[in-house]
């Protein structure tokens, strides 16, 4: 399904970019008046002022047409700064098509009155299937009311392509959940753009345990297989969640089922430890 022409997508990612862009550099001045910096941290999330933890875990997906099964292991840390934002590192070996591959990423984000701004990327040696080098940049606006917004492009490098990504979601926060939608924007070397959706609802306790719900439908760039980065049709649903049967140590659980076009469906889970440090 065809939804837009090249010569919008190009105005959405240039606009998405130049927005992104002003807020980076106001977040810069910010870094350089420690006294700005410590009144943005007055009304930042709780996110930044909590404890860092290590989490660790295992992924996997069967496949329907009787290809290897994917695998996957994955590292994070994450370090809370406080007034100075948040650091996470992502460290995964990942095994799909009956191939290896190691990445590496970080993600920086930055506390600001109006909102929060997040610059990631991610380096593969040599991959055969995952995307060489990433980088985006997001920003999750607050509004009045619980309500928010958040407008996000990123750039993935493959070995024989490119796809670019533009996103812009709303959000709601009612108490304990939060109910979110996220229009998906994306091109493969600057091609026809074609359009996604997801939508996300989700339970945050007081003490942290979180339950959530994941539905995404449309039309997304995939690596079908280890020669084949494709546009195709994708519906995938998840469920997911977080508790802490002791105080410091928390379980990460997932379930997933997926509908890669006309290739494969995949049914996966994923487990994994957090421990507060």
């Amino acid at each position: 399904m065809k939804i837009l022409s090249e010569k919008p997508a190009l105005t959405v990612k240039k606009g998405l970019f130049s927005y992104l862009g002003a807020a980076i550099a106001v977040c810069t001045f910010l870094q350089a008046d420690p006294a700005a910096a410590e009144e943005s941290g007055s009304t930042r999330p709780a996110i930044f002022d909590s404890s860092p933890y290590v989490e660790a875990g295992y992924s996997a997906d069967y496949l329907t047409n009787h290809a290897p099964d994917w695998h996957s292991e994955y590292v994070d840390v994450s370090l809370p700064l406080k007034a100075l934002g948040l650091l996470t590192v992502h460290g995964e070996d990942v095994d799909r098509f009956g191939l290896t591959d190691q990445t590496i990423g970080a993600s920086y984000a930055f506390p600001l009155p109006i909102g929060v701004i997040t610059v990631n990327g991610s380096y593969a040696d040599n991959p055969d299937f995952l995307a060489k080098d990433t980088f985006g940049v997001e920003w999750n606006g607050k509004l009045p009311d619980g309500l928010g917004y958040t407008l996000g492009a990123e750039q993935r490098q493959y070995e024989d392509a490119k796809t670019n990504i533009e996103t812009l979601g709303v959000e709601k926060n009612i108490g304990e959940f939060r109910f979110a939608y996220t229009c998906i924007v994306s091109s493969i070397d600057h091609s026809r753009s074609e359009l996604a959706h997801r939508m996300q609802a989700q339970w945050i306790s007081e003490s942290n345990n979180r339950f959530g719900v994941t539905y995404a439908f449309g039309i997304e760039p995939e690596k079908v297989d280890q020669n084949t980065l494709s546009s195709i049709k994708t519906n995938f649903l998840q469920v997911d969640g977080l508790i802490w049967p002791v105080k410091r140590v928390g379980l990460v659980a997932a379930y997933w089922h997926g509908m890669e076009g006309s290739y494969y469906q995949r049914n996966g889970g994923q487990l994994g430890l957090r421990i507060v440090l």
